[in-house]
């Protein structure tokens, strides 16, 4: 039976060699890498929402990502565990010749994948001192894909941040942000399309990459971007479909992105839709001298878009956002 404990090794070994590949080099993420950071954004969200409070969600970028590489490192030490122990005397103790016992190849894997080795154990036979240099390697591997993993989310959640910081600025609210253009800005409702085409292409382009990207959320309120994202969508749906006249130039485009970012986010987490939210009223918007459509224009329009409210609904929500607060009313500014 012992001797049969090579092939769990190599399965263990090749799983995350392969699910590295995947989550580091290819746009996505690994079955192994969504398995641990579905379960461990389980679990915190469920503690948020039992506490009502979103501090849990706060720890989910360093527990995510060192419950990710704890795992792959594991998993790693593990199956060249059993390869190296599955044959009896393929390790002896360099001061006695003796072969090693289990934790003693335990600890030979450990500092293998981790250094050089330090020459108390060694491999006895040719075949076993390739393999070590085998497991150097995929050490090796291991660290430098740690890096890429970790890299791109540094620069993604920088992004992020910049993006939601502009719309935090410009707000608070689907109605604040279109009010906050016509009165306090040289471009207008420019700025809520052309002026923040460049950062919107670089986050949907990061959460296509990256899509965990959307299991991560920040402390402060003005970082938030599944608070202040679906307001932006919100927002470039009531100007489409209520403003009269031509729509403000790259609004279509701006909103494919909001689009593609909520569609990346559904995949992430799965799970079923909410209702779509509430009908917005646009008492403020006419109070301010906007030419718009009727209501019932308006909302005929949302209807054609519902699975995207549906969708930045969701994302508010996992966030632990009310929609009230996604919509707040322009007055508030």
């Amino acid at each position: 039976m012992r001797q049969l404990l090579w092939v769990p090794g190599t399965f263990l070994v090749l799983a995350v060699l392969v699910d590295l590949l995947v989550t580091c080099i290819q746009a996505g993420e690994g079955r192994l890498n969504r398995t641990v950071q579905r379960t461990l954004y389980g679990i915190l969200s469920a503690l948020a929402r039992v506490l009502r409070q979103r501090w849990p969600l706060v720890w989910s970028t360093p527990v995510l990502i060192m419950g990710t590489l704890l795992v792959w490192t594991v998993l790693t030490w593990l199956g060249w565990t059993l390869i190296f122990w599955s044959q009896p005397g393929a390790l002896i103790r360099s001061d006695t010749g003796q072969p090693a016992a289990f934790w003693a190849t335990f600890y030979f894997v450990g500092y293998t994948l981790s250094t050089l080795g330090l020459g108390e154990i060694v491999a006895h036979e040719p075949l076993w001192r390739i393999l070590t240099d085998v497991a150097a390697i995929s050490g090796f591997f291991l660290l430098t894909f740690a890096i890429t993993f970790i890299v791109p989310v540094a620069q993604a959640r920088a992004d992020r941040r910049e993006l939601a910081l502009a719309l935090h600025r410009a707000g608070p609210g689907a109605q604040g942000l279109i009010l906050t253009a016509l009165d306090d800005h040289d471009r207008g409702l420019h700025s809520l399309t052309v002026d923040l085409h460049t950062v919107l292409n670089r986050v949907d382009a990061a959460h296509l990459n990256t899509p965990y990207l959307h299991r991560l959320h920040d402390h402060e309120r003005q970082d938030a971007l599944d608070l202040h994202l679906p307001a932006l969508g919100e927002a470039l749906l009531i100007l489409q479909g209520a403003l009269q006249g031509e729509c403000p130039h790259g609004l279509r485009r701006a909103l494919a992105s909001v689009d593609s970012l909520s569609q990346t986010f559904h995949a992430t987490h799965g799970g079923a839709l909410p209702p779509p939210p509430p009908w917005p009223d646009l008492t403020l918007l006419r109070a301010a001298g906007l030419p718009l459509k009727s209501d019932s224009e308006l909302r005929a329009f949302l209807d054609t878009h519902r699975d995207l409210r549906r969708r930045l609904r969701a994302m508010s929500a996992a966030g632990l956002w009310t929609w009230d607060e996604v919509a707040q009313p322009a007055k508030d500014i």
